[in-house]
């Protein structure tokens, strides 16, 4: 979408690439509410269930604020507000939308992989169970 509109693209690139990035927010943040809602442990049963929710509901949040963003840049879009040489706005939804992904790899590697994944596990086995 950046792309279209800093070559002048107004008709139809920035709008493709808007919305197939709203639309990959908006299935990012359901597939957390269903891993929510499946999840076999809660926030309350040990420190791993309150750090796992305390992140990655942080960064929903943030996920869901982005998407927001990014349904304001492309009604700002849609009422021509951009151009190629103006689009601020929309340039800083971009910077915010890395530094999200950015954190969500960082966060994938901790909660995922490391502490409850195959990682922590290799290193559990690789210690004879004393990690400490």
């Amino acid at each position: 979408a950046h792309k279209s509109m800093r070559l002048k693209d107004y008709d139809v690139g920035p709008f493709i690439g808007l919305l197939m990035t709203i639309l990959c927010g908006a299935v990012f943040f359901l597939v957390q509410v269903r891993e929510y809602y499946w999840n076999s442990y809660s926030i309350a049963d040990s420190v791993y269930g309150s750090v796992f929710y305390l992140l990655t509901g942080f960064h929903g949040a943030h996920v869901v604020v982005g998407t927001i963003w990014l349904m304001v840049s492309l009604a700002r879009l849609w009422r021509g507000e951009f151009s190629s040489q103006r689009h601020f706005g929309f340039e800083a939804c971009i910077w915010y939308w890395h530094f999200v992904n950015v954190v969500w790899v960082s966060l994938w590697f901790d909660v995922y992989v490391w502490f409850g994944g195959w990682l922590y596990m290799w290193w559990f086995k690789m210690w004879d169970g004393d990690i400490y």
